[in-house]
């Protein structure tokens, strides 16, 4: 059988049935990548999760008050515990260069 092309646009047709507004949405979100960039494009996406990162922290605060840094009368008292490895800033050194690493 041969296709003509009629039945491209039949398939073509059929696709944007069924893609529906999403196709639409796709467009949009493509042109908005297009004028504002990658960079701020990610930066608005990840905006709404700082909300999240307070109700985390104070969490974790509960649970262990030296997870992420001594409080500063504990640091004005002994200096020395800026030296140590703060397991806060460690697990985030982590996860920021499990995702910023480049396998060649």
């Amino acid at each position: 059988m041969r296709i003509t092309r009629f039945h491209k646009l039949a398939v073509i047709i059929i696709c944007l049935v069924i893609a529906g507004p999403e196709f639409g949405i796709g467009l949009e979100l493509i042109a908005l990548v297009d004028v504002f960039g990658v960079e701020l494009f990610v930066l608005s996406l990840t905006a709404s999760l700082w909300s999240y990162w307070y109700i985390v922290k104070s969490k974790i605060e509960k649970f262990d008050s030296y997870f992420f840094i001594s409080p500063l009368k504990d640091i004005l008292k002994c200096p020395a515990l800026l030296a140590h490895a703060i397991p806060g800033s460690m697990s985030l050194f982590m996860f920021v260069l499990a995702f910023t690493a480049v396998s060649i």
